[in-house]
């Protein structure tokens, strides 16, 4: 059995479009404001994604 490469354009695509350009830095108030309602509704999953968005705009390490 031989092992080939599946083509996959839109993944390749998706790629090279990210590595063009720079990730934007959310703003942190806007964050925090998604922060506080995100813990509102108990959206916990919300909550621990904008945190990590919180942690790499103010360019902290995102740890477990």
């Amino acid at each position: 059995m031989s092992a080939h490469r599946v083509r996959r354009p839109t993944e390749e695509a998706a790629l090279a479009a990210a590595s063009r350009r720079p990730r934007r830095s959310a703003s942190v108030p806007a964050l925090y404001a998604d922060m506080t309602t995100a813990r509102l509704l108990n959206d916990r999953e919300g909550l621990l994604l904008l945190a990590c968005r919180a942690a790499r705009a103010t360019r902290l390490e995102v740890g477990e």
